[in-house]
């Protein structure tokens, strides 16, 4: 038993996670990290932790946020199908989202915080509330992101800079129950 993620992970072979007194899954150390069961195990496991938006979801396969848009890949359209027209948390992890060009797809960030440390560069993002005209625009109040970049990537404070989503890497969590919705 252990409260450091990084030992369970680096030392079991199947990890139960338990979140007061109530076990949330058991499973092997890279399927707690790819396949949470739940929104607690998904930010849990993972450091640092993953990064959630609220989106709504548009049959088949289009998932909408106030600052983007994605379409997913076909294997989600089953599973979507149940949640046209609803909200969902779209879970991503910092190392799932890279630095990209503007597009309806990517997410227009202002970098707050960077944190170099030698094989890795982390940063702080909040989203750029006005995105229509150019890339200038007021800092959003929702929750930061945070991605992981190549750490001889040039960023500043201040910049502005648009983030895009390995879509085959996205999570998806159902709000009323915080269960993983599976592709």
């Amino acid at each position: 038993m252990t409260h450091d993620q990084v030992e369970a992970m680096t030392m079991g072979d199947r990890i139960a996670v338990m979140n007061a007194g109530q076990i949330q899954q058991v499973a092997t150390p890279l399927e707690l990290y790819n396949r949470p069961a739940n929104r607690f195990v998904s930010q849990f496991i993972g450091s640092p932790p993953m990064n959630f938006l609220p989106v709504q979801v548009k049959a088949p396969l289009l998932i909408q946020h106030p600052h983007f848009r994605l379409t997913l890949p076909e294997s989600w359209e089953v599973s979507l199908r149940p949640y046209d027209g609803r909200s969902l948390t779209l879970g991503i992890r910092p190392e799932h989202l890279s630095l990209s060009l503007p597009a309806p797809k990517n997410l227009p960030v202002c970098v707050t915080r960077i944190e170099a440390l030698g094989s890795e560069t982390y940063l702080t993002t909040d989203f750029i509330e006005d995105v229509a005209g150019s890339t200038e625009g007021s800092v959003g109040a929702a929750a930061p992101v945070q991605v992981r970049i190549e750490p001889d990537r040039s960023v500043s404070v201040g910049e502005t800079v648009w983030l895009a989503i390995a879509p085959d890497k996205i999570h998806l969590f159902d709000d009323d129950t915080d269960l993983a919705i599976f592709a």
